[in-house]
């Protein structure tokens, strides 16, 4: 069955060659790219596509792989263990390839559009908001080497690539046919699904309904739940999140208390001073003068620059898309 979406991708690579012609296949809701390429010593890429991706690193790589920089400048690896990478939509990433003459690799672009008309209620849109990099999954594996396998024949009924592609989000989403009681709580993947995303988009106020979709449950259910594994309601929890972050920032000494607030979500810096000192028992001052004293200043670690500014990143914290849009 055919599909009017078409994915956008925008990128700028240095010693990569595309070997052959590119092999697709396109279904409801989801197209998929088999690439092979050689690459250089030194090669690189920099990516950011208008849909949300799961990247599948495909073949033997033996020591060589993939170093991915996200939009943090964080660094991810990809190798023979770790061999997928899921890119929100607007997310940019940077990728260095590490001893390897040549590789294959699937990219599957999702209409998230139309897999939510399509899954009855069981796909959001938010789903698809948290960035995955370097992560390992069997079952993915599997599902992935067949996909591919089918862009490079092209000779199967689509019903075949769609199962594959339904299977596949089953696993990475993590969907679930019923709600379990709530007094069981959330599952350790579940758990690590919701906090992940609370941490991506630790700037915003998340909604019981946007937390619940992620993990299929509905919000009284996940409520509950979340309680009941974590012993905080999901909004004292994402306080938490916040306040560990925003230590983490204090202990660099890179940024005012003020541009912390903002960063972290905060309305002003008084309300970010009264939940730190709820949580810590110190106000944020007094915190950061208390870690200088024991530990000293924190050393500042360069981090390599590229020309690959993006006008504005969704998942990144405000002061970045500050800095960018200057």
């Amino acid at each position: 069955m055919g599909t009017d979406f078409r994915p956008e991708m925008t990128s700028s690579i240095s010693g990569i060659t595309v070997r052959g012609d590119l092999r697709w296949r396109a279904w409801n809701g989801c197209i998929a790219d088999l690439w092979d390429v050689s690459c250089d010593s030194g090669a690189r890429g920099a990516y950011v596509s208008r849909s949300p991706r799961l990247f599948a690193l495909l073949g033997e790589i033996g020591d060589g792989g993939l170093d991915i920089r996200d939009a943090a400048g964080r660094r991810h690896r990809l190798d023979g263990e770790r061999r997928f990478c899921f890119v929100p939509a607007g997310y940019p990433i940077e990728s260095f390839v590490d001893r390897l003459d040549a590789l294959r690799h699937l990219d599957l672009h999702f209409d998230i559009a139309t897999l939510a008309a399509q899954s009855g209620g069981r796909i959001h849109p938010c789903q698809f908001l948290s960035p995955r990099l370097g992560f390992s999954a069997p079952g993915l594996a599997a599902l992935a080497g067949l996909i591919a396998d089918d862009c490079a024949e092209g000779r199967r009924d689509d019903l075949y690539g769609e199962s594959l592609v339904l299977a596949l989000l089953t696993d990475l989403l993590d969907l679930r046919q019923a709600n379990p009681p709530p007094e069981a709580g959330l599952s350790r993947r579940q758990m690590a699904r919701v906090v992940d995303y609370m941490r991506a988009n630790i700037v915003r106020n998340l909604s019981l309904a946007e937390l619940a979709a992620l993990i299929g449950l509905s919000p009284d259910h996940f409520g509950a739940a979340f309680r009941a594994a974590a012993g905080k309601t999901p909004h004292q929890y994402l306080l938490h999140c916040r306040v560990e972050t925003a230590k983490e920032m204090l202990a660099r000494g890179e940024a005012s208390l003020s541009a912390i607030a903002v960063d972290m979500g905060f309305s002003d810096q008084a309300h970010f001073t009264r939940v730190f000192r709820r949580l810590t028992g110190q106000t944020p001052a007094l915190w950061r003068r208390e870690q200088r004293a024991q530990h000293g200043p924190a050393r500042k670690s360069s981090v390599e620059r590229t020309g690959f500014d993006p006008a504005f990143i969704p998942n990144a914290p405000a002061s970045f898309n500050r800095r960018l849009a200057t």
